[in-house]
């Protein structure tokens, strides 16, 4: 359901309720007190004996209970701060998926796909990045998408980890010396069983079903796992197979393209109000992460980004911004065209706002995961254990995202296409018309009343153009108090599918040695192993699109938007995607290439065939390996009896070695150059010359289309498949039909919806799904998709018919640490007891990043002109492509301190713990890969093109320091008896490096290196380049306080004695210099993605037959970004950090949220038998959706949410049985 609390109403009545739930458990862990003096506890399954007046009755503590009161127990017996999961028993976790199992712990927060799947998990507002996963001692390989880029490399990958074999999930809050480093603000270790954990031989045997609400087909899952003792039970042995076949939907909407918002292009209503006024207190750029100077003069301008922020602000009419900024009709074209930007700066204030692209989105994933994993435990002697283990788990997802724009496939044109001429172009739908003393835009004869003229001002030619040429019928437009379009019509409207096949697969792989010894006060623990990640994915999309004439388009209540068919539309008819139209004229021939050796001739609109649209056929693909190899020893000694105060000492030693490649698109580069040229002066070929040689791009973008020839077209339709000329892009191409063979492809490749859209979704009920697109079967009938596969990915066979290798991003990091720990007891009066450790961890890290570097050296020819600096005949662009790598050593010391005091003894505790920690920041910030330009054109002092040479591309910072903190945590926690558990805690994380920030640099970037200018051999290591690279943020100070609360009901009569109940509420707060400015408000926004407040409320029942549970989990909204967050030229505006810089036009964005969200799921598992049980269970019951909007304070004038983009993953259901024979 769409609707957004913005005061935080369930906020509120958490910390209003707070104090009540305290007293409430108090009450009835006093009551359960009482019980326990007659209650005796018992392992899982065993009965308990307890006296209730004068009747006996029997207290089983199985399943829910028995687990609660191990984790109760393993958070009171820790070191430092902690929290645990434990399993109901082997093969019934809580949660199928670690992710959503964790996110269950007070202060963790879960991160959530489309299909509402968790898919990560942050921990006290620190991301998965600054969070070190182990399973049985070792790092969780990363396997997920974003290692294909080896960003987000560090982060654990949890969503294919089968959950069967946990043991327990430990969730860090502090830290000791002897834990690995990597960890921000929190850890997770998990454990799995082991062979001599089973008293007795053991099968389970699960088997079930699943099915999404929207995709409504049911798919299976099944677990074995399988144990035995041998060698007189030295020997034991566990083995686990997991499998399961999912199909995931998800249904959603858009109003917005790449965060761009709703759009302030035209001033619809012709209102003198504004619609927003410029903020010239919220102008910045000096501090982290700026790209541009507020204070500077920008190039071709008379004005500073603040002044022209200032004479905006201040012009109150749309004539005074033609004052503040007159137009120029003399001076070079850049001089010219950047006054028409500050002009449509000042004009923007009172441009209403329209949505920038209305789509809807209908995605399905088909996930088929299996797990392997045995492990052997042999019982040398009494003191002596070793154990070896061996996973595997794989992942193969098909996935098709379909998406339809009733509105073409982008925002509605300004001015669309090319100025109409008689002869070149008649489709065109503007012209030009002579002004004084500006030329005027005009609606061309074959448009009108399809195209209207509005308002504003832009560019043709080099030289101001007054008007702008729109499909939008004014008379239909509707805009409300708060300049927001709520309905028009749009007249030359588009159908637009697109469709992406994306399969990938994942395989990681886990081998481990390991073992204890264990003899009077000596302990050693040792570990070797190495873990191992694999992917591979590929997307390949394509369209089709036809024009249907007009649609009425308006909003709902819900802040979704509908829409009125005006034409006549028809998307199941494969002709209406082959419209034939004549192409434009060729006014200009293109001479000779040795790419094209015939040129290009001037042909007539009439000398050329009808064509259709030409509909897209792209490929891009991915490739990621990565392992970490890891080797470790620790030594405790047990001083109790041998030295007062210390009761151990423990020291040791571990060497890691993460490594990761990463190959994906663009690929390809220039070998080598070309050397001389192809033409002779008088146009004959110069057989001296020598071609470059080009390694292909594996980004493919190869196209469809059918073609007509005319009675009086000279120009061949060229059928079949044509490579392209470019050698760059020689491994795709254009393959031409006819008409009659494109409707026949068409309606081959049509594919029925798999999915209810929208399924029962409130707000939601009038969408209506569509037919999507066959890709597969496509890309097996189309020619341009030969070559759509992995095979140029690490190597490739370039345009000399040799093979050269793709370069890749890859890093590899050596890393030594050793420490040292003591801990200590020491008995306090009236009966307290002190304990504690304290350590020093001490971390070298040496690192090596490598990445692909690309210097383009621009020339200036004879035919340079420097009133037309851009001219292509008179520059010619070099460009040399290598391999390039970084080393860096670092070293670290961690020093951390816990302590705590037993007020009551076993009951009451108070615990400190302080301790330095560090998270090395993602690798792909620091990779050296960039792209940079040597500009003749600067030596030259071309207008425009003054200043130091430049990057185009972000260049990583091998020099970035590790997210560096102090972390501190206080809690207080009562254990009144075992199955009661209350703690409150407060933390602290003062930041002291912070976060990786994009930012802007000038200086020597090749200093101390040996590259020079592939043309003219000049050193590099003395020019002065400006680049835009990533440096540390500063710190921030981010605090915070979690109230958790577990029990079981035991006092309570007849069932309900076999209920319980678990809570926990978390706050989080930051602050600090790395704060975004509202442009608009001038308000200081919260830390991205950090949500103030999670909440998580389960009520289980449990009487050792059956078990139910029905949990509640609640995230408040948080702040993701000012539009359009960095990612198009939208919104533009001279800001301290966080969004774009660019030069004029500025127009700012406002702030997008991730609303709260609120889920319920429910699991009931019942016992038929003593070893078979039956489970059916149902997640996300409240039909939640997740919503980006503008929040509360930019809505519609009837409070309708700005919606940028609503997602609804459906329910899921589930169901199976369970055989255990033990």
């Amino acid at each position: 359901m769409l609707t957004r609390n913005r005061n935080r109403s369930f906020s509120k009545a958490l910390q209003q309720g707070t104090a009540m739930t305290l007293i409430s458990m108090m009450a009835f862990s006093g009551t359960a007190m009482a019980q326990d003096a007659i209650v005796s506890s018992s392992q899982a399954g065993a009965p308990v004996a307890a006296a209730a007046d004068e009747d006996i009755q029997e207290v089983v503590v199985v399943g829910a209970r028995a687990a609660q009161q191990s984790s109760n127990d393993r958070k009171k017996r820790a070191k430092t701060a902690m929290d645990s999961i434990v399993a109901d028993d082997v093969g019934a976790f809580p949660d199928k998926n670690l992710n959503e199992a964790i996110s269950r712990v007070a202060g963790v927060a879960l991160q959530r796909d489309e299909f509402g799947e968790g898919s990560g998990i942050d921990i006290r507002g620190n991301t998965a990045e600054q969070t070190r996963v182990e399973l049985d001692g070792m790092g969780v390989s990363n396997a997920s998408f974003a290692l294909s880029g080896t960003q987000n490399a560090r982060g654990a990958d949890m969503v294919a980890l089968p959950s069967d074999l946990i043991k327990s999930v430990d969730v860090i809050k502090g830290s000791t010396a002897d834990m690995t480093e990597g960890s921000l603000g929190g850890g997770v270790k998990i454990q799995t069983r082991t062979g001599l954990d089973f008293k007795k031989p053991y099968l389970s045997l699960r088997v079930g079903a699943r099915r999404n609400s929207l995709g409504e087909q049911w798919k299976p899952d099944y677990n074995l796992v399988a144990s035995r003792k041998f060698l007189n039970d030295r020997l034991g042995v566990v083995l686990s197979l997991t499998g399961s076949n999912y199909q995931n939907n998800s249904s959603s909407q858009g109003t917005s393209a790449n965060n761009t918002g709703y759009l302030g292009r035209l001033d619809f209503d012709g209102s003198a109000e504004k619609t927003f006024e410029f903020n010239p207190s919220t102008v910045g750029g000096t501090g982290v992460g700026a790209t541009l100077s507020p204070d500077t003069l920008l190039a071709n301008s008379s004005f500073t980004p603040r002044q022209i922020v200032e004479r905006s602000a201040s012009a109150q009419t749309k004539a005074a911004c033609s004052t503040a900024f007159p137009l120029l009709t003399t001076g070079t074209a850049a001089v010219k065209n950047q006054r028409v930007y500050e002009l449509q700066t000042c004009l923007n204030q009172w441009n209403d706002l329209e949505p920038n692209l209305v789509r809807s989105y209908d995605n399905t994933q088909l996930d088929e995961r299996f797990s392997a994993d045995i492990r052997f435990d042999y019982k040398i002697s009494d003191n002596f254990t070793v154990f070896a283990k061996y996973n595997k788990s794989t992942r193969e997802v098909d996935r098709q995202y379909r998406w339809r724009s009733l509105q073409g496939g982008q925002e509605t044109p300004i001015n669309p296409g090319n100025i109409y001429t008689t002869a070149g172009n008649p489709n065109g739908v503007w012209n030009i018309a002579a002004g004084s003393p500006y030329q005027q835009r005009v609606v061309s004869p074959t448009a009108a009343g399809k195209y209207f003229l509005y308002d504003g001002v832009g560019i043709y030619n080099n030289n101001p153009a007054i008007g702008n040429v729109v499909g939008i019928d004014p008379s239909s437009v509707k805009v409300d108090e708060n300049h927001f379009v709520t309905e028009y019509v749009l007249t030359d409207a588009s159908s637009n599918i697109t469709q992406s096949w994306e399969p990938f697969d994942t395989t990681n792989t886990f081998a481990q040695f390991g073992g204890n010894y264990n003899s009077g006060p000596l302990k050693i623990d040792f570990m070797v192993g190495k873990s191992e990640a694999d992917y591979k994915r590929f997307n390949i999309s394509t369209n089709r699109s036809f024009n249907y004439g007009a649609a009425r388009f308006f909003v709902q209540p819900s802040g979704l938007w509908s829409h009125e068919i005006l034409g006549n539309y028809d998307e199941t008819n494969p002709a209406n995607y082959v419209q034939l139209n004549s192409q434009a004229a060729i006014t200009t021939a293109v001479a000779p290439t040795y790419e094209v050796p015939a040129g290009v001739p001037v042909t007539t609109v009439a000398q050329r065939p009808l064509v259709s649209n030409s509909f897209a056929l792209n490929f891009d693909a991915w490739i990621g390996e990565s392992t970490e190899t890891t080797a470790k020893i620790d030594v405790t000694y047990n001083l109790e009896d041998k030295l007062p105060f210390f009761s151990a000492i423990k020291i040791g030693l571990s060497q890691r070695n993460p490594q990761g490649k990463a190959w994906s698109r663009p690929g390809g580069r220039t070998i080598s150059n070309a050397v001389g040229t192809y033409l002779n002066t008088n146009g004959t070929v110069n057989p001296n010359y020598i071609p470059a040689v080009v390694l292909p791009s594996t980004l493919m973008r190869g196209s469809f289309r059918a073609c007509q020839p005319t009675a009086t077209s000279i120009e061949s339709c060229n059928y079949g498949y044509v490579p392209a000329t470019n050698m760059f892009n020689a491994l795709t191409g254009v393959t031409t039909y006819t008409p009659a063979e494109m409707q026949a492809l068409i309606a081959a490749t049509i594919s029925q919806p798999d999915s209810n859209f929208f399924n029962g979704y409130e707000g939601a009920e009038n969408m209506e799904n569509w037919q999507g697109i066959d890709v597969e079967k496509l890309v097996s009938l189309v020619p341009s998709a030969q070559n759509y596969n992995f095979d140029c990915m690490k190597s490739c066979v370039a345009s000399d018919g040799k093979v050269y290798d793709q370069f890749f991003q890859g890093y590899d990091e050596k890393i030594t640490a050793a420490y040292y720990m003591a801990e200590f007891e020491q008995p306090l009066p009236l009966g307290m007891e002190l304990i504690g450790n304290f350590g020093l961890r001490a971390v070298e890290t040496e690192a090596t990043g490598q990445g692909a570097f690309t210097l383009q050296s621009v020339r200036t020819t004879a035919a340079f002109d420097p009133l037309n600096p851009t001219a292509a005949a008179g520059i010619v662009t070099t460009s040399y492509t290598q391999q390039v790598e970084f080393t860096r050593t670092t070293r670290d010391y961690l020093p951390t301190y816990n302590v705590g005091v037993w007020v009551v003894p076993d009951q009451v505790v108070v615990r400190y713990y302080k301790g330095k920690t560090i998270s090395r920041p993602g690798v792909n910030f620091m990779l050296p890969a960039g792209t940079c330009t040597v500009d003749e054109r600067r030596e030259l002092d071309v207008i425009g093109f003054d200043g130091d040479n430049s990057c185009s591309v972000r260049v990583g910072n091998p020099e970035l320091k590790p997210y560096t903190a102090w972390d501190q945590n206080l809690s207080v926690e009562w254990y009144p008896n075992r199955d009661t558990m209350l703690s409150l805690a407060t933390h602290k994380l003062d930041v002291l490096i912070g976060n990786v920030v994009g930012t802007s640099a000038t200086g020597k970037l090749f200093a101390g290196s040996d590259y020079v200018d592939p043309v003219t051999g000049q050193a590099l290591a003395d020019l002065e380049f400006t680049y835009p690279t990533y440096e540390n943020a500063p710190g921030i100070e981010r605090t915070g306080w979690e109230f958790t609360s577990k029990t079981a009901f035991t006092f309570l009569p007849w069932y309900f004695r076999y209920t319980g109940a678990d809570f926990n509420y978390s706050k989080l707060e930051s602050k600090g210099a790395t704060n975004i400015i509202n442009p608009n408000t001038g308000e200081v926004m919260p830390p991205q993605r950090e949500s103030d407040y999670f909440a998580n409320l389960s009520l289980w029942y449990d009487d050792g037959k059956t078990n139910a549970r029905i949990t509640y989990q609640a995230r408040g909204e948080y702040f993701i970004c000012i539009e359009s967050c960095g990612s198009n030229g939208r919104n533009n505006y001279p800001s301290e950090i966080g969004f774009d810089a660019r030069p004029a036009p500025y127009q700012p964005g406002n702030a997008v949220w991730q609303d709260e969200t609120k889920y319920v799921d429910a699991k009931i598992t019942h016992k038929f038998r003593p070893n078979v049980e039956f489970y059916v269970e149902g997640r996300n019951l409240t039909k939640q959706g997740t919503t980006t909007s503008n929040g509360a304070d930019r809505t519609f004038a009837d409070g309708t949410p700005t919606v940028h983009n609503l997602n609804y993953g459906g329910r899921t259901f589930s169901f199976g049985v369970t055989y255990r024979m033990q």
